[in-house]
């Protein structure tokens, strides 16, 4: 007796075993991706992890002219673009991955 999806659940079992693997060997990648933001005047950058959190940070000597709220909201700004950047990038790498078959041909036949 043969089962009709048999086929089916076996091609996908193969494919998320070289999902794994591909996703595996890219992990370094992954965790080692960064990510930078800036404030809308420029003065401030600061560059996010892969995860988040946050690296390193950069401020302009001109931005010592502003106040300390304006200065906060600029540091604010500038993390959150970093961070929000930095899982835009991981979730790229990820669809990278996800989005083709392993060995790197795409499934929707492009």
């Amino acid at each position: 007796m043969t089962f009709p999806g048999l086929d089916r659940i076996e091609a996908l079992a193969r494919n998320l075993d070289g999902w794994q693997r591909e996703l595996s060997s890219r992990m370094g990648e992954i965790e080692d991706s960064r990510a930078e933001g800036v404030s809308d005047s420029g003065l401030v950058r600061v560059t996010a992890a892969a995860d988040g959190t946050i690296v390193s940070s950069e401020v302009n000597a001109r931005a010592m002219r502003l106040d300390s709220y304006t200065l906060a909201e600029e540091f604010t700004a500038a993390a959150t673009r970093a961070q929000e950047a930095a899982s835009a990038r991981v979730r790229e790498l990820i669809g990278e991955v996800m989005g083709g078959t392993p060995g790197g041909s795409r499934t929707d036949g492009h």
